[in-house]
């Protein structure tokens, strides 16, 4: 989905002074003699305005708000943010890049995956500030979706499809597994699949139910999968006993990876940071809405996040239902939800941005009949949720579940293709 121009409420205060001009009197006129030679009365001397300047108060608010809108990374082609009331005007400090009109494109001396650093400036004062943890890929072109099955012939294993259009699944592998666990338990449920910040990809994945670790993979193109390990994130004073449903990004900001994942034991949604996805901090609690929830799935939409997670209270017949939820104010700060926007029985939400129209889908498992359902919102906040026909949607696979979806470009999409078809 092409990124749009964010709007960002901040009053731009500029203040200025001028010095006022000096008081001059008259000077006696000199009495002129036939020896004596003219001396010229001398000029005023010219008082400078200084230019206005601007409140630093101001600055560091439109540093702020850029540094939370701006991607970790962004499409050939994208525009970059700007600020309501203030002119921002972006610089390329270091890597092959352009930026024609506020938007930002690759030259032809660009890497597939090119590392940039920006600066800019508001209202033509500059922002003493470098905007760098910023990767410039090719345009997306569609998804490549993890799942896993429990009712086929290699259950708890990874396998992938792909998708252009986000209503046409097509299976990879023949709908059978491309990656299988050997470590822990050897129960890889719930794959989620992640791009690293030099632009590679990661997995992490549920392992088997009642654990406290994670597993991680790490991926070049996904067509391989290697360094498979566990990493313990549900840990003292937690239960250490579960963590389902583990999702993964990269935060720019922090320049660390946020691994989110659940647990019905602690009654909540949880995360971790790690800088090198070999080890992660302490756990710390996401969000609580005040009752028991799981498979919390997340999207960035500009300085804003938006969440879905499932109602995990019973009996399921009343409840099994999804939540949304939005926050302005980073990650970590959501504090309203929506009522239902699913049916009961339903869990497993992924949402997938629209690429082609400004909207978001968001699929998800209806458990007890093995199949997905999906629904398509043109924005979060609105809590507006439009069921899509099954007519138009094509999921050819054996019973899958809980999806995940990562945007592509054309060579990864190629790459993907031409080695599991």
């Amino acid at each position: 989905m092409k990124k749009t121009t964010e709007l960002l409420l901040i009053s731009v205060l500029l203040t200025g002074c001028a010095a006022p001009a000096a008081e001059t009197g008259e000077s006696a006129e000199p009495v002129k003699t036939q020896e004596a030679s003219e001396t010229p009365t001398a000029e005023p001397a010219e008082t400078s305005v200084p230019e206005a300047t601007p409140d630093p108060e101001f600055l560091q608010k439109a540093i702020g708000q850029l540094e939370r809108t701006l991607d970790p990374f962004y499409n050939d082609g994208d525009e970059l943010p700007q600020i309501e009331d203030a002119e921002i005007v972006w610089s390329i400090v270091s890597g092959n890049a352009v930026i024609e009109d506020n938007v930002i494109r690759k030259t032809e001396d660009s890497a597939e995956y090119e590392p940039v650093v920006l600066s800019a400036s508001a209202d033509g004062f500059p922002l003493d500030h470098s905007f760098g943890n910023i990767l410039l890929l090719d345009p997306y072109v569609g998804y490549v979706i993890s799942y896993f099955s429990e009712r086929t012939s290699e259950p708890e294993t990874m396998k992938l499809a792909y998708t252009y259009n986000g209503v046409e699944w097509f299976a990879l592998n023949g709908d059978r597994a491309v990656l299988k666990a050997f470590a822990g338990t050897g129960r890889l449920r719930d794959p989620a699949v992640f791009r690293r910040k030099d632009g590679t990809f990661a997995v992490c994945a549920t392992q088997g139910y009642d654990t406290d670790a994670i597993y991680l993979y790490d991926s070049q193109d996904l067509t391989s999968f290697t360094n498979e390990r566990l990493m313990k994130v549900n840990r003292t004073p937690l239960s250490e006993e579960q963590a389902w449903a583990p999702e993964a990004f990269y935060d720019r900001t922090l320049d660390q990876y946020v691994i989110y994942w659940s647990s019905v034991a602690d009654e909540g949604m949880f995360y971790n940071l790690s800088g090198d996805l070999q080890d992660a901090s302490e756990p710390q609690r996401l969000l609580d809405p005040g009752y028991v929830i799981i498979d919390g799935t997340m999207v960035k939409c500009g300085p804003d996040y938006a969440i879905i997670f499932k109602d995990e209270r019973y009996p399921m017949e009343d409840y099994s239902t999804l939540m949304s939820g939005y926050s302005e104010d980073g990650w970590t700060d959501f504090k309203e939800f929506s009522q239902p926007i699913s049916q009961h029985q339903s869990e497993g939400p992924m949402i997938m941005p629209d690429l082609e129209n400004e909207g978001y889908y968001v699929f998800y498992d209806d458990y007890t009949r093995f199949r997905f359902h999906a629904l398509y919102t043109q924005d979060f906040r609105s809590r507006y949720f439009d069921a899509v026909p099954e007519e138009i949607m094509t999921i050819p696979m054996d019973s899958p579940a809980h999806s995940h979806a990562i945007p592509v470009t054309q060579k990864e999409m190629d790459r993907v293709i031409n080695y599991w078809h």
